[in-house]
């Protein structure tokens, strides 16, 4: 019954999105909502995290718990997307390119977004340090703020459902995301022992699979604003470090590269990966991104719901 409670509405306001076809949501007016929506609530999760007691050690907290999860999933990821890269890929390209300057400018470039997501939360956290007292029920308008983001991201994916059945069928992007998503979870379910969490929190904060802007956001929505920084945290870095690595991962092969991407395969990291593999590897990056994507928030909810 709690699982049913926690994840109903959350996946039916997504399944509203898909299902509805409201023709003045334009592509651009949802791409752009999405994002200054993202942003408000990023600051209303900055503005919870800063109004905690005890905020230092909790950001400490939150900080190496981060760590511990960032390790047990790079280690059991890289691992097993070589292994699927070298056997189950014999068609593998080796189409990366050596780097340049420009090359290192686009990844460079990309961070921009980071920094302003970080920023929006920064401000959020120095209003709640400072001004605790000067919004009130902050976990129910971020809950209904979240019910309105992931119905958009629903439209989003129904505007995108010409790509649907060639995202499914693509063997490697499906082989990709199966085995990331995988070791992720073992990652996710050792990093717990470890810190010794319970397993459904562990799972839940390893759920976002890069994409930060959502992952943070659920779980502070879901009641954990220390664990939903764990995992804002967690996704951030995976994020940025992956866009750094790609020129390495690519010389081993496409699988670790466009795995290790996670979730951003298909947006962030997408360029980067074009670049150093080649076209060919755009479907297959998209598919695994889709797939990772499509999963945040289902799983998420779930584990937190368990």
């Amino acid at each position: 019954m709690t699982i049913l409670v926690t994840l109903g509405p959350l996946l039916l306001a997504l399944l509203a999105g898909y299902w509805l076809n409201i023709k003045f949501l334009s592509e651009k007016f949802i791409q752009t909502s999405l994002t200054w929506l993202t942003y408000l609530i990023l600051g209303m999760i900055g503005f919870s995290i800063g109004a905690l007691e005890d905020l230092p050690n909790k950001l400490v907290t939150a900080g190496a718990q981060a760590l511990i999860f960032f390790a047990a999933i790079s280690v059991l990821a890289i691992t097993a997307l070589w292994y699927t890269g070298k056997h189950f890929n014999p068609s593998e390209k080796l189409l990366h390119t050596q780097a340049k300057a420009e090359d290192v400018k686009i990844s460079f470039a990309v961070f921009a977004d980071a920094i302003k997501t970080l920023a929006f939360v920064l401000i959020g956290l120095v209003i709640g340090i400072f001004a605790s007292d000067s919004l009130t029920h902050v976990d129910t308008i971020v809950t209904y703020l979240l019910y309105l983001l992931l119905f958009l991201i629903g439209h989003q994916l129904q505007q995108g459902n010409y790509r649907l059945r060639k995202l499914f069928l693509n063997t490697q992007g499906l082989i990709i995301a199966f085995t990331t998503v995988a070791t992720t979870l073992l990652g996710g379910l050792i990093g717990a022992l470890v810190l010794d969490l319970p397993v459904t929190h562990g799972l839940a904060v390893v759920s976002g699979f890069g994409w930060y802007s959502l992952s943070g956001i659920l779980i502070t929505g879901l009641g954990n604003p220390v664990l939903g920084t764990t995992a804002f945290l967690l996704d951030i870095g995976r994020e940025i470090l992956a866009l750094l690595l790609i020129p390495v991962f690519c010389r081993i092969n496409s699988h670790v590269s466009v795995g290790y991407s996670g979730a951003t395969a298909m947006d962030f990291t997408l360029p980067m990966l074009g670049k150093f593999h080649g076209a060919d590897i755009i479907p297959t990056a998209i598919a695994s991104g889709f797939i990772m994507s499509l999963l945040v928030p289902i799983l998420i909810p779930l584990f937190m719901g368990l």
